[in-house]
């Protein structure tokens, strides 16, 4: 019977924006040590123990300046299935947590994904300029739907990871990054005259036209 023995969680820092991705293990979790995670600004984000043949894990809440609490019997904990982290009172989704492989999958959608983003109404608080960043979600997805969006080793497999003032685009192959800046008009107005884009190169700047 294969174990698990680690699982990932992911949590937006509502300070920075930055998405973290942490992995926890059976071995470092240890009764009466809690592992208390922070985001890289310093941002306290998740409290998690064990305690009385349970996994506890504690969220302070910046959806209502609460903090919630929830309690897993080690098998649904260690579970590689996805679980989410939400808030008590208003039932929005703070994290989620589960494999590796599930959680970089649905935090890190695809391309084709971007869609979801833009249907869901939710996120419209997430983002500096929701309107801006609906036009660059729209117009990444044209690009990538054109074939003209890849990286310089020659991949289109790309995933995305939403901002609130930006889009991160992450080769699937070689791991070169590429920021997209979505807060401003003048953001827009570049994206909207290129004709191509590249991960690990600049972008066209001839042969656009503004979307109406």
């Amino acid at each position: 019977m294969l174990i698990t023995t680690s699982v990932t969680v992911a949590l937006r820092c509502p300070q920075c924006g930055q998405l973290e991705l942490t992995e926890l293990s059976r071995f470092t979790l240890k009764h009466g040590d809690p592992r208390r995670i922070q985001c890289t600004c310093g941002r306290h984000l998740l409290t998690v123990g064990v305690r009385r043949r349970q996994v506890w894990v504690q969220v302070p809440c910046y959806l209502c300046d609460g903090t919630h609490v929830r309690h897993f019997s080690p098998e649904r904990f260690w579970d590689p299935n996805l679980k989410q982290i939400a808030c008590a009172e208003t039932d929005l989704q703070l994290g989620v947590m589960g494999s590796e492989e599930a959680v970089v999958s649905y935090v890190r959608p695809g391309l084709s994904d971007l869609e979801r983003i833009m249907d869901d109404g939710a996120f419209d608080d997430f983002f500096d300029e929701p309107a801006i960043m609906y036009q660059v979600l729209s117009q990444v997805q044209e690009l990538n739907a054109d074939g003209h969006l890849r990286c310089r080793c020659g991949s289109r497999k790309i995933g995305v990871d939403v901002f609130p003032d930006r889009l991160e685009l992450t080769c699937s192959a070689c791991g070169r990054q590429r920021s997209i800046p979505a807060a401003t008009e003048r953001d827009l107005d570049l994206l909207l005259c290129a004709t191509h884009l590249e991960i690990g190169g600049e972008r066209s700047s001839h042969g656009g036209r503004r979307k109406k």
